[in-house]
């Protein structure tokens, strides 16, 4: 948006326009690589850190009730930060320069689209999840398949002021962005109209000189996890090829826990080499240890996470809800089905018995990667909000 002269004003709960910020605070450095938004100017940038200082603390505190304060479900989650920073973005429309348009994302979003609306502003909705509805379904679907992860799923069932707040921004939105046809068709399933527009969410730029990743067939196949470690994320698929092929492949996961324990989340750390959390470009040199990123999600919108593998070269073990299944099909892996931890053995396998086919594989998603970067987002993203300012001057 800034680089197109769009951008009036980026709200946010914590951030910084430039990297030395908190030098004098040497733990506090990954943090302000993580919130680091050095393409806009300082006056740009609102920020309201005190809520999501406190949440973040709670998600690493001990016991595990603390941890669910901030928890999704908790009544100190990342809606009740976002209270405030949409408080923040409203005293923003009240400016003498204030904008024509809001651009909000989905879920934190109802509150400013009220009050934009109320001004006779355009409301643009970012949706990077399916709708409600059908994750509701495969939650439902989850407590069936695979009842040790259901108490992860517990907040997708029991979100009804969530879902209101998801409804009502629907219907706020002047226009959506979706990122995937997976998103898309949710939306339509549930009577959204042609307010739609598919912009797909795109790789991080592959390093110049990138060269495939490759495995001579020596030692354990590494087998990489990246995300939340909840049934959703189809962890459950991922523990159970762990256990089949313990004597041959060696498997790790990074991503934040669920709030509190459990007898499957025990289980895991038993197969599963468990890294913590760590910050992204941690985790794109993580990936180049790795042999084939495995991500059997049930619902997402597009995983961030399978894009990333993809910029590093690593194959892909994916579903249809990973929602990256158009790229992956294309020679950097293989797609699956959803509850099926056999298809995921038989995939990995493959590997084992070919080493050499981690290196073709691994070709395919550069090359992928390279042709599905996040400039043909930021090209769409632009000329759509540019269209949309055409509209509103014509009005």
């Amino acid at each position: 948006m800034n680089e197109h002269h769009l951008l009036s004003a980026f709200v946010t709960s914590i951030g910084w326009t430039y990297p030395d910020a908190l030098s004098w605070l040497p733990p506090a450095k990954s943090l302000v690589e993580r919130r680091l938004f050095s393409m806009i100017r300082n006056e740009q940038l609102h920020v309201a850190p005190t809520r999501e200082l406190v949440r973040n603390v709670l998600l690493r505190s001990q016991p595990s009730a603390l941890r669910r304060l901030g928890a999704a479900s908790g009544p100190l989650s990342a809606h009740w930060v976002a209270e405030r920073v949409e408080s923040r973005a409203i005293e923003a429309l009240k400016r003498a320069d204030a904008p024509t348009a809001v651009y909000g994302y989905s879920t934190f979003a109802s509150r400013v689209f009220s009050a934009a609306r109320s001004r006779g502003l355009e409301t643009i909705l970012e949706v990077p999840h399916v709708h409600w509805d059908t994750t509701r379904h495969w939650a439902e679907r989850l407590v069936d398949e695979a009842p040790g992860w259901a108490v992860t799923a517990r907040q997708d069932l029991a979100k009804a002021k969530v879902h209101s707040l998801e409804t009502r921004e629907i219907e706020l939105a002047t226009r959506l962005i979706s990122p995937s046809a997976q998103v898309t068709e949710s939306l339509r399933r549930v009577g959204v109209d042609g307010r739609i527009v598919e912009i797909p969410y795109g790789c991080p730029d592959v390093a110049p000189g990138s060269m495939p990743l490759s495995w001579d067939g020596v030692g354990p196949l590494k087998v990489l996890f990246v995300g939340r470690i909840v049934g959703m994320k189809g962890i459950a698929d991922v523990v159970s090829a762990a256990k089949t092929l313990r004597s041959s492949a060696q498997f790790t996961a990074i991503g934040m826990l669920p709030g509190e324990t459990f007898p499957a989340l025990e289980g895991m750390f038993e197969v599963i080499d468990y890294r913590g959390t760590m910050p992204r470009s941690e985790i794109l040199r993580e990936m180049r240890k790795h042999h084939v990123l495995v991500l059997p999600s049930l619902v997402e919108g597009r995983s961030l996470a399978a894009l990333e593998g993809l910029s590093q070269g690593l194959p892909e073990v994916v579903t249809l809800g990973s929602g990256v299944d158009d790229l992956v099909v294309q020679g950097a892996g293989a797609v699956v089905d959803r509850f099926s931890p056999d298809q995921i053995v038989t995939e990995l396998q493959q590997f084992l018995d070919d080493p050499a086919l981690v290196e073709q594989r691994s070709a395919k998603a550069l090359e992928l990667a390279a042709a599905s970067g996040w400039s043909s987002f930021r090209a769409g993203v632009a000329g759509f909000l540019q269209q949309v300012g055409s509209d509103v001057s014509e009005r």
